[in-house]
């Protein structure tokens, strides 16, 4: 048997955290992602203090969580549904928030706001309403297939989201970019899952965008600002590692522009 229970270290005091694991991976964020044999998964902030394997025992030290930077408004899409997709003939309704770090601010002033469909290369556009005090894009029940759907507003700063969402099952195909001046891209679609990787592509203006910072965060975040700060390879490309619940938001910005991708995910 090789799993250890892990302890968290807090002042001189020990507290057990879980038992049985037999998976611990650091983040560049300094999150500590532990998966335990009977498959619960946990994620702290807190740095690796000490090993003792030969009595099955791991402590972590907690570490202090960093100060919040001045940051730009951006605007996000997430699906209106809690199990990660739309089943044919189910009525698709998108949400548009506007904040940061996926805190939306329920004060924020939108725009021109405008909004589109992409599927399959065909372009329709799409309206943006006021439902309850929330902006809203509903596709109706006839929508299928594998869509990707952006919205952009003008403004001082441009600001763009972007969201694939599946309806019905199994469209696996690859996605091609939507030509938007600043854009993120998922390289492989598929299920995402936490404990696996997820990698993106950024482009502006047609061109591997080299070198970038893109921002990560995702829905169950206590943090303030991004947890993840990753930057683009030769390819245009970063990859990060899927440790918390909830739908991931990727966000990248240069020449007055934001942009946003949000990555769903069934839990």
């Amino acid at each position: 048997m090789c799993e250890s229970n892990v302890y968290l270290d807090r002042a001189g005091h020990k507290e057990l955290l879980m038992e049985s694991v037999d998976r611990i991976i650091p983040a560049e964020d300094g999150n500590i992602f532990m998966e335990s044999i009977f498959g619960e998964r946990k994620v702290v902030r807190a740095r690796i203090k000490e090993m003792e394997l030969v009595h099955h025992r791991i402590i972590l030290e907690e570490i202090d969580k960093p100060e919040v930077v001045d940051r730009h408004p951006e605007i996000w899409l997430e699906p209106d549904t809690d199990h990660g997709h739309f089943h044919a003939g189910e009525e698709v309704v998108l949400k548009l928030s506007k904040g940061y770090n996926m805190k939306a601010d329920a004060g924020a002033a939108y725009s021109a706001l405008e909004a589109f469909a992409v599927n399959e290369g065909n372009v329709s556009q799409v309206h943006v309403h006021d439902h309850h005090g929330n902006k809203e894009i509903n596709l109706g029940q006839e929508a299928d297939g594998l869509l990707q759907i952006y919205v952009h507003e003008q403004g001082t700063r441009e600001l763009y989201a972007k969201v694939v969402m599946e309806i019905g099952h199994h469209h696996h195909h690859g996605l091609q970019p939507l030509g938007l001046p600043l854009e993120i891209i998922p390289t492989d679609y598929s299920h995402a899952r936490m404990g696996e990787s997820y990698e993106i592509q950024v482009m502006q203006n047609g061109q591997l965008l080299v070198g970038a910072e893109v921002k990560v965060t995702y829905a169950s975040t206590r943090s303030k600002d991004y947890p993840h700060r990753l930057t683009t390879n030769e390819e245009g490309k970063c990859k990060v590692f899927l440790s918390g619940r909830g739908n991931y938001l990727f966000s990248v910005a240069a020449q007055g522009i934001s942009s946003t991708f949000t990555l769903v995910k069934s839990f």
